[in-house]
């Protein structure tokens, strides 16, 4: 994009630099510590940084130039290129958007409360079968990450899948408006960010802000099986639905659970299987199904795409530590994927099965209650032991043996060591343990260091 280009999205001001230069977007970086030679570094704002004050470093290290906030009067640099505008973080929405609008290719937005990485990463693999789709890495899902991703377009790319997150209301307004999807998808909606979208009205209202800024002929992927989604008629675009019941257009039945696989039945013809624990992941298997199938992918091609994936980091990963089989779900936590997880335990084949439970993070007045509600389903759920760690955790606890769960059998624990400690006494060859925590809770410590 032409520097006069950038000047005329931003309303910003040339310092120095020829307006009629290119910047390539997909070197354009927003973070000082990781700046390469031959990047143009944007300088992002926030309440306790400007990373304007590391300016004279970037260009140390090769950069090519800076956009900058207006707070200071900068002098010209020799050789760089410097433009300034009154706020760095809508300079970068601006550019992205405007860079977006260049591309007429279908661009799929995923958001829900739950699946969301998941479900991008899936229909990623099924539309990469045939088309080369940019996506955003890992979780880079907010207000930074997805304009980011976005600067990365290019005429080589057929198409985007990007996944839109958000925990208070406004910003998958703001992300939808960014992108432009031309197909929304929303996975379930469930109790999380209640301490911002105060309960499951406010999240599924926070969730539908995706449908204000897509493209006319867009098209919307729900799962109709959702209590609040199934609801959803007469929008201004074409509804697919997919889950278990009858009503969906892409309906799973069959299903068989094995220990580290799951397979079902599509439409009660064709059989898909994942090689992935939790039942849950048929729903977010059929999403990318249903994706894929809009844009012609076979279903030899999406099988095939499905049964190769794995994973991300962090979630249900399993692996084996001394004969001790570790469900390692500590990316993140909320009532419902917790529930979710506690449901692949509860059939997964194992001597005896353990829980460890952080904090689930931003619930908000009804932390208190989701916390006491998970130590009950744990209690139901069969577990031989419970270890908690965190200060709403210690309601987990107490009402776990409230529930019936014997208190020799539940531990609430201070430290990660702790937690590890207590784990290498009672655990044995053969059994299963699922940690689990939002991610403020670091509960992957644990697994290290087992």
């Amino acid at each position: 994009m032409k520097i006069k280009e950038i000047l005329k999205v931003t309303h910003g001001k040339l310092v120095c630099g020829e307006p009629e230069a290119d910047i390539d977007l997909a070197k354009v970086s927003t973070d000082s510590r990781s700046v390469a030679k031959g990047e143009f570094f944007l300088a992002l704002k926030g309440p306790n940084f400007d990373g304007a004050d590391f300016l004279h470093e970037v260009f140390a290290k090769g950069a090519t130039g800076a956009i900058v906030t207006k707070r200071a009067k900068w002098r010209a640099i020799p050789g760089k290129t410097l433009i300034q505008v009154d706020d760095t973080t809508n300079a970068l929405h601006h550019i992205a958007r405007h860079h977006r609008m260049k591309f007429d290719i279908p661009v799929i937005g995923v958001t829900g409360s739950s699946g969301k990485t998941t479900v991008k990463e899936m229909i990623w693999a099924a539309l990469s079968m045939k088309h080369n789709v940019l996506k955003n890495e890992g979780t880079k899902n907010n207000h930074i990450g997805v304009p980011q991703t976005l600067l990365k377009l290019n005429a080589a790319h057929d198409m985007a899948v990007l996944e839109l997150g958000t925990n208070h209301k406004g910003e998958i307004r703001l992300l939808s408006k960014i992108s432009r999807p031309t197909v929304g998808v929303i996975t379930v909606i469930g109790p999380s960010h209640l301490e911002y979208l105060k309960d499951l009205g406010g999240v599924f209202e926070a969730k539908k802000e995706i449908l204000e800024h897509m493209e006319e002929d867009g098209m919307l992927v729900l799962n109709g099986d959702d209590e609040f989604l199934s609801r959803m008629r007469n929008t201004r675009f074409p509804i697919v639905r997919f889950g278990f019941n009858s009503i969906n257009d892409f309906r799973a039945s069959s299903l068989a659970i094995k220990k580290d696989r799951i397979s079902f039945l599509l439409d009660h013809s064709s059989r898909f299987e994942l090689k992935m624990i939790g039942s849950h992941n048929v729903y977010n298997a059929l999403a990318a199904i249903a994706v894929a199938s809009a844009f012609g992918i076979s279903q030899k091609a999406i099988r095939k795409a499905l049964l190769d994936y794995r994973p991300g980091h962090l979630r249900l990963n399993l692996m084996k530590i001394k004969g001790i089989d570790i469900i390692n779900d500590s990316y993140n936590s909320n009532p419902l994927s917790m529930r979710l997880a506690l449901e692949a335990l509860k059939i997964y084949p194992a001597r005896a099965r353990w829980v460890v439970s952080g904090d689930m993070l931003e619930l908000g007045r009804k932390a208190k209650h989701f916390h006491q509600t998970l130590g009950a389903l744990v209690a139901q759920s069969g577990a031989r032991g419970l270890l908690t760690y965190g200060e709403y955790s210690k309601y987990t606890a107490s009402w776990a043996k409230r529930s019936g769960m014997p208190k020799r059998c539940v531990w609430h624990c201070r430290t990660h060591d702790e937690i590890t400690d207590v784990l290498k006494k009672v655990a044995r060859p053969g059994d299963v343990i699922l940690v689990k925590g939002s991610r403020g809770m670091r509960m992957e410590k644990v697994v290290e260091k087992l």
